[in-house]
Parts: structure tokens; C-alpha cells; sequence
């Protein structure tokens, strides 16, 4: 057996919770592809959070506010491919009195027809109806592509304060966020005085201390209720896949292995409702009919996630809603993707996983006429 690249341990695929851990088929397709084989420890560590120090958990919700008694200044970093699942209102609620800047991230993902301004507009909405915050220190950012990340950069220097703390959920690239404002190297120590042990860096040409802080695992977004080998896999590398769909009523639509509805009939209405899927390009959409929902989840031949075949579905209880979604909203669904109703309504029978909350909204992306 070999040993994990990151901290030598020999590495097993029987038992998740102990040291060791990959998933067998996630360890022979990295071999093969040459690449380095990690531990489940040290994936997360470098693809959670880069400086994480050996010995801390990442669950680091339930020290935020130890945090927020610390520093007057907060960036928090936002996904706009999973905005419900990454801008939280509990966290939004916090952080009221605080001197915040909300940085959205991966706008480079969303289709090219959508101009950053209309982003910025649909984000200063969705935020408004939470917590109050300045126009300006709400930053449309792409790491990949550098838009917005000289503007961010700018805005902290310019604050009244020598230290600001850098929060985020995990998967928003907040440590991509950090990489391109820091000085490379200048990572130093952990803050004294605590033991939080979050990390201290640097703004560029700056003397403003940054704090690199966890990432927060809410564990009620659809990619939570997968291994994080799984959870790196989802996050999209390239614009965001989707594709429009017209179905009559009974048909089913399913998104993962953890999401599908079945659309209702709408007495009133003539048309079959037509709709957009959004996710991930690592994430299939399948319709079928109802009576093969069963054989479709158990077999995994035309969805994924997950990708591992031994992935279990035990334990997992699903909860179905019927939501009602008009022309021009969204049904969002927290760390998967989500559904655009172009010709409405759409009424579906919603099944997802207990404790998933999907959100219907304003539509993030509108018809370009």
C-alpha cells in the first residue's frame, strides 16, 4: 500500500474516520494519472483552507464569534454559483455591525452574455433583503481571470484599520482570494493570544495584516452530504454547464443523485413549462419518467455525483415539497446548482436530502432579448 504524499501515513480505503483515508477509486485514478496521492486529512488541508495549521478541525462555525469580538474589519468571500449556499443569513446577521466587504467570486463562470453589471445589481438585491451594506464593498471578483481582484485590493488598503479577518464557507475560493492579494511568503505565525490559530499575511504594498480563518462547513448544502474528495470534484473549473428543457406534467428531472422533482400540472395553464438547468459540468441532469427514479438512483449510470460506487445512500432521508416557481425566478438548490423558469409556471414535487432548503428568488441570469 503506498503512503499519503503530504504526511507519509500508509494510506487505507476501509475506514473513513481513521487516519490514512482515500476512497479506493479516487487513489488508483490519481495514480494512474500520475498525480499525488493525499490523505482525506491532508486533502483537506490544502483544498480547504492552504494554511491551516496540523492539528485544527475546519469546522470553524462555532467560532465566529470569538472572531467578531477580535476584528472590526471582515472580508467574506461569496460563490456566486452557490450564492444561497455560501451567503448565509446567520452569518450575514452577525457581522451587521461590522466594517464589511463582501467579495463574489467566480463571476468568470457564469455565461459570457451576462455583463458584471447586471451581477452586481442582482447581488446588491439579495444582500439588501438580509443586512445592510455599502454599494461599493460589495466586489464582483474572478481569481481565475483577475477581474476586480486590483479594485478589492485597493478598497482594503484604504481602510481605517491595521487588521481585517478573511471568512468564507468552504469551496468559495477564499484561499485563492488570499493568494491574490497577499504577499507570497509573508505568512508569519498564528495569532497570539488565542487558540483559534488562524493565520496572519499581509496586503500587498500594504502594512494591513490579513487573517486567514478556516472555511466553514455549514452542512446543509447538497455537496455536504458528500466525502470532500467528492465535494473538490463538484466545484466548477469553467463556465457553468446548462440546458434548457420543456416537460409535460409527470415528467421527472433528476440532478445528482441527491436532487430531483417530478412536474406537477397546472390546471390553468396551456403550455408545458420550460426551464433552464444550472450546475457544475462535473454535475448530470437526467430526465426520465416517474417509475424509474428507483432504478436510476440505485444503478448511478446516468448521474453523478457521486463518482465512487461505493458511495452509500444510507442515512440519507429525503423530504419532498411542492414549490411553485413563476417566469423569471429561480429555484436554487445550496450547493448543487439551480433551476430557471423561462415559460411558467413550473410546479414542482421537490425530493432532497433533510435539512437541504432550496430557495426560490429573482433570476440570477435573465433572457437577453
Amino acid at each position: 500500500m503506498s503512503k499519503c504524499s503530504g504526511c507519509g501515513i500508509e494510506i487505507q480505503n476501509q475506514n473513513q474516520d481513521k487516519a490514512g483515508y482515500i476512497p479506493f477509486s479516487v487513489m488508483t485514478e490519481r495514480m494512474a494519472a500520475g498525480d499525488e496521492v493525499l490523505c482525506q486529512r491532508c486533502y483537506r488541508i490544502k483544498h480547504y483552507n492552504k494554511f491551516l495549521p496540523v492539528g485544527m478541525g475546519t469546522d470553524f462555525y462555532q467560532k465566529l464569534e470569538d472572531i467578531l469580538q477580535t476584528f472590526n474589519t471582515i472580508v467574506w468571500v461569496i460563490d456566486i454559483i452557490d450564492f444561497e449556499g455560501t451567503f448565509r443569513t446567520d452569518i450575514a446577521l452577525k457581522l451587521k455591525n461590522k466594517n464589511l466587504i463582501i467579495a463574489v467570486n467566480k463571476a468568470d463562470l457564469l455565461p459570457n452574455a451576462v455583463k458584471y453589471e447586471e451581477i452586481k445589481e442582482w447581488v446588491c438585491d439579495r444582500v439588501s433583503q438580509v443586512i445592510r451594506v455599502k454599494r461599493d464593498n460589495i466586489r464582483i471578483i474572478s481569481t481565475r481571470s483577475g477581474f476586480g481582484i486590483n479594485r478589492l485590493s485597493k478598497m482594503i488598503s484604504e481602510i481605517n484599520d491595521t487588521k481585517v479577518a478573511v471568512i468564507g464557507v468552504t469551496n468559495v475560493g477564499k484561499s485563492s482570494v488570499l493568494n491574490e492579494i497577499t504577499d507570497a511568503g509573508v505568512t508569519v505565525s498564528s495569532y497570539p493570544g488565542t487558540t483559534l490559530n488562524f493565520i496572519k499575511t499581509r496586503l500587498k504594498d500594504s502594512n494591513i495584516e490579513l487573517y486567514d480563518t478556516p472555511g466553514i462547513e455549514p452542512k446543509d448544502r447538497v455537496c455536504d452530504f458528500f466525502d470532500i474528495f467528492t465535494q473538490v470534484k463538484m466545484i466548477p473549473a469553467k463556465e457553468i454547464s446548462r440546458k434548457t428543457f420543456r416537460l409535460q406534467a409527470g415528467r421527472v428531472m433528476i440532478v445528482s443523485a441527491l436532487c430531483y422533482f417530478k412536474v406537477l400540472p397546472v390546471s390553468e395553464s396551456m403550455y408545458d413549462p420550460v426551464f433552464l438547468v444550472y450546475a457544475p459540468q462535473n454535475v448530470s441532469f437526467h430526465e426520465t419518467k416517474e417509475e424509474r427514479i428507483k432504478d436510476i438512483l440505485e444503478n448511478r449510470k446516468v448521474i453523478v455525483p457521486p463518482y465512487d460506487s461505493s458511495f452509500s445512500m444510507e442515512g440519507i432521508v429525503f423530504e419532498k415539497h411542492t414549490y411553485e416557481v413563476n417566469e423569471g425566478e429561480d429555484i436554487a438548490i445550496p450547493g448543487l446548482g439551480w433551476i430557471s423558469v423561462r415559460r411558467g409556471p413550473l410546479v414542482m414535487e421537490l425530493s432532497l436530502p433533510q435539512g437541504v432548503t432550496p430557495v426560490v428568488r429573482s433570476s440570477l441570469i435573465k433572457p437577453h432579448k
